[in-house]
C-alpha cells in the first residue's frame, strides 16, 4: 500500500498539484499553533515528500523532468512547448517555467524540512520516533539540496526556518559548502537516526535510500566542482554497504512476467530494486508521465485516449543505435518500443519509451499510479563499481560481479580482463543504457565534464560536443541559470 500519499494530501489540504502553488503551506503560517503533537509532526514530516512532485507531475506543456533530459544528446522532443524545444537547442531562457519548477519545488521543500528539523525536537513524544521522523527531514532535505547544486550549482544554503521575509534574501554558496554543511551531514544523521531498512512498500525513505543517496553523493564530490578524489573510496565503501545489506536486489524474469515488466509495473514498486522512488496512487495522484512519454497522436488505447499534446521525449536515432544489437534493453517492449499489440490489433509508431509503460494505462490513460524511481539498485551497482576502479586503481571481482549482473540480466557477455580505462569506460557505458531516461545522465555529465558520443560509441569533452540538435555544448551549458524571477526579487543571487 503506498499509504504515505493519502497522508500528504490530508496534511497540506491538497486535491491535485496546482492547488499547492497557489497556497502557503499550513506549517509555515501557523507555526505557533502547529507541532505540538505526534500526529502534527507526522503531517509535517509527510508534507516534506510533496515537493519531490511537481517536476515530474508538470504544469501544462512544463514537465522540468524532461530539461535534464534533452541537453544530453539522448532524447529529442516533439512537444509543442517553446520551452522544452529551446533547451534541447541550448537556448537557455532564465525566465523559462522549468527552471521555475525545480528552484521553487526544491526551496519549498528545503523549508518544510527546516520546520520539521526546527520544531519536532520540542514535541512530547516516544524518542525513537522522533529520531526517526528527524531523520526522514534530514534526508529529504539533502536530496532537494543534491538536486539543486547539480542543476544550478551554486545556490542559497539555508538551513533555518524563514521567520521574516528578509530571511530569504541569501546570497549563493559554493557547491563544496554545501555538501560538506548540508548534505553529508544530513545524510549521516537519517542514516544513523532508526528509519527502516526497506521502503516497506509505504514509498517513505529508508536505511538503504539514505546509504545509497550517500554513495551517490560521495561520487558526485570526486568530481566536478568539488574533485575530491578521496571520495571514490567513500563512495566505494558506502555503495557495498547497501550492496552487502541484502536488502535490495535486481529484478529478473521469471515465468511469468519479464524484468521489464516489473520495473514499470505499479505492483513491483517501492521493493525489490526500487530503493526510493516518488510515489503516486491511481486516482489519489495520478503520475501523467507515463501517457506523456506516449508516441504523440497514436490511438491505442481502450478508452480511445490519445496523445496529442506532447511528444515529450523521444530516443535519438544514434542513441539506439549505440546498445548492442544483443542488448534487451534494445529490443521492443526492453526500454523503448515502436509497436504493441493490443486486442489483437498491432500499432506501428515511432522509437518511444517503454521504460515506464503501465499497462493499465490502456483502460485509464491518462490517469497512472505508477511510481517514478529516484533511486534504484541498478544506480548503486553501478556507483559501487566505478567508485572502486578509481578508488584501487583498478576493477576487483566485486566490481566486476556489479556491472556483469545488469549485463547478464540485459542478455550480454560479461566483462572482464579491463585495466582502469577501459574499465571506467565500461561502467559509463552501462550507466548511460541503463539509467536512460532516469535523469541520472545529466549529473554525470555535471561530475565528470564527459558527453556520450553515441555515434562513435566514446565520451569525450562535454564542452565543445555538437549534440544531435545541432547546438554546441558551452562552458555555460554545464549549469542552468538561476531563474530570473528569484533574481529579481533577490540581488544577492545575480
Amino acid at each position: 500500500m503506498k499509504n504515505i500519499i493519502p497522508i500528504i494530501l490530508i496534511a497540506l489540504g491538497l486535491s491535485g498539484c496546482k492547488k499547492w502553488l497557489e497556497e502557503s503551506p499550513r506549517s509555515v503560517i501557523t507555526t505557533n499553533l502547529y507541532y505540538k503533537t505526534q500526529q502534527d509532526a507526522q503531517s509535517a514530516v509527510n508534507g516534506i515528500y510533496y515537493f519531490l512532485y511537481p517536476p515530474f507531475t508538470g504544469a501544462g506543456r512544463n514537465y522540468s523532468y524532461a530539461m535534464l533530459e534533452l541537453v544530453t544528446g539522448e532524447f529529442r522532443t516533439v512537444s509543442e512547448g517553446n520551452d522544452l524545444t529551446n533547451v534541447y537547442s541550448l537556448r537557455q531562457n532564465s525566465a523559462s517555467p522549468l527552471l521555475q519548477q525545480w528552484f521553487t519545488a526544491g526551496y519549498q521543500g528545503i523549508e518544510a524540512a527546516n520546520l520539521v528539523i526546527a520544531n519536532v525536537p520540542a514535541i512530547p513524544m516516544d524518542d525513537a520516533v522522533k529520531k526517526s521522523m528527524i531523520g526522514e527531514a534530514k534526508f529529504l532535505r539533502a536530496y532537494y539540496y543534491y538536486t539543486l547544486v547539480n542543476i544550478f550549482g551554486d545556490v542559497p544554503l539555508k538551513l533555518k526556518p524563514t521567520a521574516q521575509a528578509s530571511d530569504g534574501l541569501v546570497g549563493r554558496s559554493p557547491v563544496k559548502a554545501i555538501y560538506e554543511q548540508a548534505i553529508v551531514p544530513d545524510l549521516k544523521d537519517a542514516e544513523a537516526s532508526g528509519l527502516p531498512a526497506t521502503p516497506d512498500g509505504s514509498g517513505r525513505v529508508s536505511t538503504g535510500a539514505a546509504k545509497a543517496l550517500l554513495a551517490k553523493v560521495y561520487l558526485s564530490m570526486a568530481g566536478y566542482p568539488v574533485s575530491e578524489a578521496d571520495k571514490f573510496a567513500l563512495a566505494r565503501d558506502k555503495a557495498k554497504e547497501v550492496i552487502a545489506g541484502g536488502n535490495f536486489h535486481l529484478f529478473q524474469s521469471d515465468a511469468s512476467l519479464t524484468w521489464f515488466d516489473k520495473l514499470n509495473n505499479p505492483a513491483f514498486d517501492n521493493k525489490e530494486e526500487n530503493i526510493f522512488s516518488i510515489n503516486f496512487g491511481l486516482d489519489v495522484v495520478n503520475n501523467i508521465l507515463p501517457i506523456e512519454l506516449y508516441p504523440k497522436g497514436v490511438s491505442f488505447n481502450r478508452n480511445g485516449y490519445v496523445n496529442n499534446d506532447m511528444g515529450l521525449l523521444y530516443p535519438e536515432t544514434s542513441f539506439l543505435a549505440s546498445y548492442d544489437p544483443a542488448d534487451l534493453r534494445r529490443k521492443e517492449n526492453g526500454f523503448f518500443y515502436d509497436t504493441i499489440n493490443v486486442d489483437g490489433v498491432k500499432y506501428s509508431f515511432p522509437w518511444s519509451i517503454y521504460k515506464f509503460f503501465d499497462k493499465s494505462l490502456l483502460n485509464n490513460a491518462p490517469r497512472s499510479g505508477k511510481d517514478f524511481p529516484l533511486i534504484r539498485f541498478a544506480d548503486v551497482l553501478l556507483t559501487y563499481a566505478e567508485a572502486q576502479n578509481e578508488a584501487d586503481g583498478g576493477p576487483n571481482a566485486d566490481a566486476y560481479t556489479a556491472v556483469n549482473g545488469l549485463r547478464s540480466r540485459a542478455g550480454l557477455s560479461p566483462l572482464s580482463g579491463l585495466n582502469q580505462s577501459d574499465f571506467r569506460t565500461a561502467v559509463w557505458k552501462e550507466r548511460v543504457w541503463e539509467l536512460c531516461a532516469e535523469n541520472k545522465a545529466w549529473y554525470d555529465i555535471v561530475r565528470t565534464h564527459k558527453i556520450f558520443d553515441a555515434v562513435h560509441g566514446s565520451f569525450v569533452d562535454a564542452v565543445g560536443y555538437v549534440l544531435p540538435s545541432g547546438a554546441t555544448f558551452q562552458s555555460s551549458n554545464l549549469q542552468f541559470p538561476i531563474p530570473l524571477a528569484e533574481v529579481q526579487v533577490n540581488p544577492l543571487l545575480k
